[in-house]
């Protein structure tokens, strides 16, 4: 019987224990879940056929006695703590799998994994996961017809549906990890190149040199660069393309407002303020210097943004009084207690992810380009389209690994053909679809 540890239990892990789940009694699994925080081991391993323990990861001796017995660990967790766990993956001869970007100390495990034949799977989420599956099924197509790749860009957000956030004038709810939203674009320059032109954005510029992207069939969404694009020019055979660019959308205004917050210091994760800084009132006053007025009302008077959207940063003000809990706290850190509870998803709300490539190619000295789009819609706030479209394509890619179905080995990314034509195609059966359209000049 082959055994599966899965550590954490939290917002993407609900479609990927059902899948396990579901497969347990045909493979003849086991699945074991781990997660410090018992409520969201009761949450989400509900109804499922898992054993569900309270584990505390940071406990070395705990983790590598639950990992023993295992033949694959699923991290679930933030992926600052992929590493230890992929350490003790490789100590105990584990396969790996997770969500997550691969980190350089992640890469430079690959030769101790491969020469022990073990698989340590990243990057097979929603974005990236799915992005890397669908863009290079499509761009190998092109291929194999004869095409010739001219540009490539890529667009992914995790949003909350239209009909669900019409008393939230950001159109925004959390519906994965809060603290990467509120962190966004702090992990370095944004790099791309357009039009045989390199770009590179500093993370404090990236919001207020977002743009504006129409999806056809979608509507027009904020867009802003997404790390280094270039590190997949190899990965995914682009080096002769004139424009590659990955990024994230969000619903229109989104990002000129967040600059505001980025510009006056809210989302600084690295001073730890006074201790009588315990409250977004009082963090705003002195992050502004503002006296006795809302900050919508500073923010228009100085002018930062315009009246018409003063009720933006007012829709926080309900919030603004209550107290943190007694500790020392960076402005991050209040901005993030703040939001987790005005941009919670209500028991009625669903979310919503959008994915969009846009292609150009020359074929038979025709230039075209290819739209290929995905929306998918959550049910609830458990089963979220971000759990979905993170947790189906981890789960299928464990199932490819412990059923023979794959021969790569070490560190992998899953973009060849051996991994996206089958996910690809289960993915289908899960209401994840892509359709395409192609546009001649």
């Amino acid at each position: 019987m082959k055994q599966i540890l899965v550590l954490g239990a939290g917002r993407s892990s609900w479609y990927l224990l059902d899948y396990l789940s579901a497969k347990s009694a045909e493979k003849k699994w086991r699945v074991t879940v781990c997660d410090r925080d018992a409520s969201s081991l009761s949450t989400h391993c509900a109804g499922f056929d898992v054993d569900a323990r309270q584990l505390d990861v940071n406990d070395e001796s705990a983790l590598g006695h639950a990992m023993a017995s295992a033949d694959l660990v699923v991290s679930l967790l933030p992926p600052a703590m992929h590493i230890s766990v992929a350490a003790l993956c490789l100590k105990h001869r584990k396969h790996l799998a997770t969500a997550s970007y691969v980190s350089p100390e992640m890469r430079a495990m690959h030769n101790e994994a491969k020469e022990n034949g073990l698989v340590f799977l990243n990057e097979m989420g929603l974005d990236p996961g799915i992005d890397h599956l669908s863009a290079m099924q499509a761009m190998d197509k092109l291929r194999t017809e004869g095409a010739t790749i001219s540009s490539f860009e890529s667009y992914c957000g995790g949003l909350v549906h239209k009909e669900d956030c019409g008393d939230n004038p950001w159109k925004y709810k959390f519906s994965w990890n809060p603290r990467n939203v509120v962190l966004a674009g702090q992990g370095g320059h944004s790099i791309y190149r357009e039009n045989a032109n390199l770009r590179c954005i500093p993370w404090h510029q990236l919001f207020a040199k977002s743009q504006p992207l129409n999806i056809p069939g979608m509507g027009v969404f904020d867009s802003y660069a997404n790390r280094d694009s270039l590190t997949y020019e190899k990965i995914y055979g682009l080096e002769a393309a004139l424009t590659i660019k990955r990024g994230t959308l969000r619903r229109e205004n989104f990002c000129k407002h967040w600059h505001v917050f980025v510009a006056l210091g809210f989302t600084d994760a690295q001073t730890v303020l006074p201790p009588a800084i315990n409250n977004f009132s009082k963090l705003a006053d002195v992050l502004t210097g503002k006296q006795n007025i809302s900050l919508g009302a500073w923010l228009v008077q100085n002018g930062m943004i315009d009246a018409a959207h003063k009720s933006w940063f007012d829709f926080f003000e309900d919030m603004s009084e209550v107290k943190l809990p007694e500790g020392a706290y960076t402005a991050a850190d209040i901005l993030q207690f703040m939001l987790m509870e005005k941009w919670k998803l209500a028991s009625h709300d669903r979310d919503e992810v959008v994915m969009y490539h846009r292609i150009g190619y020359t074929l038979n000295q025709e230039q075209s380009i290819l739209h290929s789009t995905m929306k998918l819609a959550g049910k609830d706030p458990v089963r979220t389209a971000m759990s979905a479209t993170v947790g189906l394509p981890l789960a299928m890619g464990v199932e490819l690994i412990l059923t023979g179905a794959v021969s790569e080995t070490g560190v992998v990314i899953p973009v060849t053909k051996e991994w996206y034509e089958p996910v690809l195609e289960k993915l289908v059966g899960q209401r994840i679809v892509f359709s395409e359209t192609t546009e001649t000049n």
